[in-house]
């Protein structure tokens, strides 16, 4: 069995097995809630205010998505913690990461951060 598909070197893994042995490295008690893994896309409107697009299943008021307990099932773009470390999606100040030396965050967490700082 080949480890990579095609030319572009993706990894081919049994999602369901990661998805499993995500829960059990990375456990739920190290959320904070803060919706950032949540975050699908940023840009800057006309007048360079970010604008954050979210899971269409997060829920800003409480900060909990809507489908948690069924959302690799429901949501087929959803990352396991293991997938988004390895994606590197996750801000770098995440619990799941903060104690991974190298790791990179995502420049959209950089430019949030800009922002929310020139409000202050």
């Amino acid at each position: 069995m080949e480890l990579f598909h095609s030319k572009y070197k993706t990894l081919k893994y049994n999602r369901n097995m990661v998805i499993k042995i995500s829960g059990e490295l990375f456990p739920d008690e190290l959320c904070e809630r803060c919706g950032r893994c949540c975050i699908v896309n940023v840009y800057k409107d006309s007048n360079g205010v970010p604008v954050i697009i979210y899971c269409k299943h997060f829920d800003k008021e409480t900060k909990l998505c809507k489908i948690y307990k069924d959302r690799f099932k429901k949501e087929k773009t959803c990352l396991s913690m293991m997938e988004a470390i390895m994606a590197q999606a996750l801000p770098k100040d995440c619990p799941y990461v903060k104690n991974i030396k190298n790791y990179m965050e995502p420049k959209c967490y950089e430019l949030l951060r800009y922002y929310e700082g020139d409000k202050k």
